[in-house]
């Protein structure tokens, strides 16, 4: 019988001690083996590292690691990247649980895309995913890639969607590091994580991967349980401020489609309308209306679908930050 690859399942961890020995436990339910669990708190200022060397007394599948300067997401993920031994690396957060067939479920479609589409290229894999928000709302949030038997998003298109909202089949959904999972050799082929960004460095590495040529699968059934908690990183001034770190990073290539001034003004109105500064953005739509009719119009056409998401979203940062 051919032995299983070995998988990581890549767990981050700050200010955690009330849910982090739940998401691991969901962790080692997982029906995969082998698999080992690196788990790198990011100087938590709690009792999370004393949890995880507590667990990682009783369970020899996890090993933890402690960065001594909290240093956000991105650098906690690329510890892991640089600990990492396994084949495939899926990232887990610390207070969402997955469905115990998610490892199998992510990479029978990895290795299946790989055989009879990939051609060799890199190859993603993302799962819908239940969220979970403190006010009891609960949304499906899907992925792109989802219709399975056919050829998945890839290249540039993608970079286009995630950056600019350009049209692309099956390539609707969002594409969280929670809900990933990769072959090690494309994480580290694409470089990890941005460390600058403290957050959205997923949507930067997804733009990343697919200039590069990857392909993106998903699943559309919900493996994860992604409870929406907050942290200091989490607010709509922090999402605004990265998201045109990201615009900017990838200026070239939105400029190249002639839309960089456009992208600019529409997340700017999106920004006042999820602070609720209605004039504001209401002057900014029409502006927008007026200026780019067609953009505009496709834009707000696709955004309508996700209006749910986006108010759940919302009241989340607004209940933490009241305006």
């Amino acid at each position: 019988m051919t032995q299983q690859p070995l998988v990581t399942c890549g767990v981050t961890a700050f200010n955690a001690a009330e849910t982090i020995e739940r998401a691991l436990m969901s962790v080692l339910a997982q029906t995969w083996r082998p698999l080992e669990v690196v788990v790198v708190d990011d100087a938590s200022d709690d009792d999370t590292v004393h949890v995880l060397e507590n667990f990682a007394k009783v369970h020899p599948e996890v090993r933890v690691f402690r960065l001594e300067e909290n240093g956000g997401v991105a650098v906690a993920r690329n510890r892991i990247l640089a600990e990492a031994r396994g084949e495939f690396v899926a990232f887990f957060d610390d207070d969402d649980e997955s469905l115990p067939e998610r490892l199998a479920i992510q990479i029978e479609r990895i290795v299946d895309y790989e055989r009879d589409f990939a051609d060799g290229a890199p190859v993603i894999c993302h799962a819908a995913r239940r969220v979970l928000y403190p006010d009891g709302t609960e949304k499906i949030a899907g992925t792109m890639g989802e219709v399975e038997g056919a050829l998945a998003p890839s290249g540039k298109p993608v970079a286009h969607r995630i950056l600019m909202g350009t049209p692309l089949k099956n390539g609707y959904g969002a594409c969280a590091t929670c809900s990933q999972c990769a072959r090690l050799s494309t994480y580290r082929h694409i470089g990890g994580f941005d460390p600058v960004l403290r957050r959205s460095e997923d949507t930067d590495f997804n733009v990343r991967l697919a200039l590069s040529g990857g392909h993106f699968v998903g699943v559309a059934r919900p493996l994860i349980e992604q409870t929406m908690t907050a942290t200091s990183d989490k607010s709509l001034a922090a999402e605004y401020e990265n998201l045109l770190r990201i615009i900017e990073k990838h200026r070239q290539v939105i400029e190249e489609q002639g839309q960089y001034e456009f992208c600019r003004s529409w997340m700017s109105a999106k920004q006042a309308w999820l602070e609720r500064r209605y004039l504001t953005f209401g002057w900014a739509m029409s502006w927008l209306a007026l200026t780019r009719p067609v953009l505009t119009s496709q834009r707000f056409m696709q955004a309508v679908p996700h209006v749910g998401l986006n108010v759940a979203f919302r009241q989340f940062h607004s209940a933490r930050h009241p305006q």
